[in-house]
C-alpha cells in the first residue's frame, strides 16, 4: 500500500515540459484547468481548504511552487526544501499535479499553464496591500491568457506565524526583541515607514570598488615548496564600495547621486555602468593614471560554505590630483545642500583625501558616516578625521581605533566618539553579536543578529548603513531605524558578496515574516 501511494505521489510531480502535452490533452477534452501558486513552506488547514475550493471550480488543479533559490522571506526560509514541498503537495488528493517554477514570480508559470481560473487567498484581493505589487501583474497575466482570478474566502492561516511559533527558527534573543518591536509597531506601520523613504534625495560619496571572487579547490602542499596549491575554478564579479551602496539606496529613495572616481581605462568600466541602477545620477571623476580599485578574493568553495584564503588589492596611495580634488570639492559646495542625506562611505582607499573630507563635513545636510580600516590604510582611516556627523555606523574594532582604546567598555568609548563628533546617534555593528546603539544623551540598546545562518559577511555593514541612514534622516526612532537596517544586513549575509542590491519588496516581505 505504501509503495503504491509513493509512486502515485511522485507521478504527480511534473516539469513544465511534461505538463504542456498533458494540458493540451485536457483542453481537447474540454476540461477546466485551475492553478494555484505559492511557496507552501508548511502545509496547514488553510492551504487544504484553499486547494479544495480551487479544485471545486474546475476539473484539474495544477499547483506551481517557488524554487528554494527564489524564496525571499528572509534567512532560514524556506524551512522545507523544494523537493519536500512538491512531495507534500502531490500527496494531497485535491491536487492533480505539482510543478516547480523556474522563475522568482508566478508570471511565467501562469503563461505556461494558462489556467481558466487562477486562485489566490482572500488576503490578496486588495491589490494595494500587496507590498510586492505582484498580484496585479499576476492578474494581468491570467487575463492575457484568457482566464480569470478567483479569491478563496475562508479562514486565513499564516505559514510564517506557525513556523515562527513552533519551529524554533529564531534564537530566544531574536524572539524577545521581536516581541518588543511588536509592542510598538505593526508590520503595516513599518512597511509604511519603508515606503516613505521614497521621498528622499540622497548623495552617496566614497570609494568605488570592484569585488572579484576567485573560487578554488585545495590540492595540498606544493611538491617543490612549503606553500599550498589550489586549483582555480570559476569567478564572480560584483560592485563594491560606494557603487553597491548607491544601488541599495536607489531601491528606496527617489533621487540618488553618486560621487566617486573610477579609472578611465578600467576594464570594468562598462560593467560598472551596466550594473548601476538607472535611477542613479553618476558624477564620476575619471582617473587617467590608475584603475578602479579591484579587490580579488581567493575563496575555497564547499557547497554554500566559503573559506577565504587571501585577497589582493590593486590600489594607489593617492587617487586624485589637485584639479580632480578641486572639482569634487566645488561640486559638493555647490550642490550638497540640496540633498536630504549625505551618505559618506569612506573605505580608506585614497578617494576621501583631506580637502574632500572637509568639504563633506561642511555640507549642512544630514550626514551619515562610515569609515573603514583595512590592510591598505593600516588603521589610519578613522571616523574622527571628519569634523561632525549626524549618524555614524562602525564596527567595534573601528570604534576602538578611533578612540585609541582597546580595553574600555564599549559604552564609554561610544559616548566619547558621540561627544567628539557632536553626533546624536552611533551604531556599532558586531557581527554575530548584532548591533549596539548609543545616543548622545547617554541612552543605549542592543539588537541581536537577525540571521540564523551566514553564507558571507561581506557587504552586511554596507546594507545596514544604507537603510539605517535613510531611516535616521527621516527622524525615525533609533530602535526602528536599527531594526530596518538589521533586516537589510540579515538579507545581505545570505548571499555571496554583493551579488544583489537590497530590494524593497524583499525587505518588506522579510519584515512581514518576522512580525507574524
Amino acid at each position: 500500500m505504501y509503495k503504491s501511494l509513493k509512486l502515485s505521489v511522485h507521478a504527480k510531480i511534473k516539469t513544465f515540459e511534461e505538463m504542456a502535452e498533458i494540458l493540451d490533452g485536457f483542453r481537447q477534452e474540454g476540461l477546466k484547468i485551475i492553478q494555484c501558486h505559492g511557496v507552501f513552506d508548511l502545509i496547514h488547514p488553510g492551504h487544504i481548504r484553499h486547494f479544495r475550493e480551487a479544485k471545486n471550480l474546475g476539473d484539474k488543479l495544477v499547483v506551481t511552487i517557488t524554487p528554494d533559490r527564489f524564496v525571499n522571506k528572509g534567512p532560514g526560509r524556506p524551512v522545507f526544501t523544494e523537493a519536500l514541498r512538491l512531495e507534500s503537495l502531490a500527496a494531497l488528493e485535491d491536487i492533480d499535479y505539482a510543478v516547480l517554477n523556474d522563475s522568482p514570480d508566478a508570471i511565467s508559470a501562469i503563461e505556461k499553464i494558462k489556467p481558466l481560473i487562477y486562485v489566490k487567498g482572500i488576503e490578496y484581493k486588495n491589490h494595494q496591500e500587496d507590498v510586492t505589487g505582484k498580484i496585479s501583474l499576476e492578474t494581468k497575466a491570467v487575463e492575457t491568457s484568457g482566464g480569470k482570478i478567483h479569491y478563496t474566502n475562508d479562514v486565513v492561516f499564516s505559514s510564517s506565524t506557525l513556523l515562527n511559533k513552533h519551529f524554533d527558527s529564531q534564537p530566544p534573543a531574536v524572539t524577545e526583541f521581536l516581541n518588543q518591536i511588536k509592542e510598538s509597531y505593526t508590520s503595516t506601520e513599518i512597511i509604511q515607514r519603508i515606503e516613505a523613504l521614497s521621498q528622499l534625495k540622497v548623495l552617496v560619496i566614497g570609494d568605488a570598488i570592484i569585488d572579484e571572487y576567485q573560487y578554488a579547490e585545495p590540492l595540498g602542499q606544493s611538491g617543490k615548496g612549503h606553500h599550498m596549491v589550489v586549483r582555480s575554478l570559476d569567478k564572480e564579479t560584483f560592485l563594491g564600495g560606494s557603487l553597491i551602496i548607491a544601488n541599495h539606496v536607489a531601491q528606496f529613495a527617489s533621487e540618488v547621486t553618486l560621487v566617486t572616481a573610477i579609472g578611465s581605462k578600467c576594464p570594468y568600466i562598462n560593467f560598472i555602468h551596466e550594473q548601476l541602477d538607472p535611477k542613479i545620477d553618476p558624477q564620476f571623476t575619471y582617473l587617467e593614471d590608475t584603475i578602479t580599485l579591484l579587490k580579488k578574493r581567493y575563496v575555497l568553495k564547499d557547497g554554500k560554505n566559503l573559506t577565504k584564503i587571501f585577497e589582493t588589492y590593486s590600489s594607489e596611495e593617492e587617487l586624485l590630483n589637485r584639479t580632480e580634488t578641486d572639482n569634487i570639492v566645488q561640486f559638493l559646495a555647490n550642490n550638497g545642500a540640496q540633498y536630504d542625506l549625505i551618505l559618506a562611505c569612506d573605505f580608506g582607499n585614497g578617494f576621501a583625501n583631506p580637502p574632500i573630507i572637509d568639504a563633506i563635513s561642511d555640507i549642512p545636510s544630514f550626514l551619515a558616516l562610515n569609515t573603514q580600516t583595512n590592510s591598505g590604510n593600516r588603521g589610519f582611516n578613522v571616523v574622527t578625521n571628519y569634523k561632525r556627523a549626524d549618524f555614524i555606523s562602525l564596527n567595534e574594532p573601528e570604534l576602538r581605533l578611533a578612540a585609541h582604546n582597546k580595553t574600555s567598555p564599549i559604552e564609554g568609548i561610544a559616548a566619547d566618539i558621540c561627544q567628539i563628533m557632536n553626533c546624536p546617534f552611533i551604531s556599532i555593528t558586531r557581527g554575530v553579536k548584532g548591533v549596539s546603539c548609543y545616543s548622545q544623551d547617554g541612552t543605549h540598546f542592543s539588537l541581536p543578529a537577525l540571521a540564523t545562518n551566514t553564507i558571507d559577511r561581506i557587504g552586511a555593514g554596507d546594507s545596514y548603513l544604507s537603510l539605517a541612514a535613510m531611516c535616521s534622516v527621516m527622524d525615525y526612532p533609533p530602535l526602528l531605524s536599527t531594526f530596518i537596517g538589521s533586516v537589510a544586513a540579515a538579507m545581505s549575509v545570505q548571499m555571496v558578496g554583493n551579488k544583489e542590491s537590497i530590494k524593497k519588496d524583499t525587505l518588506c516581505k522579510f519584515v512581514i515574516r518576522l512580525m507574524k
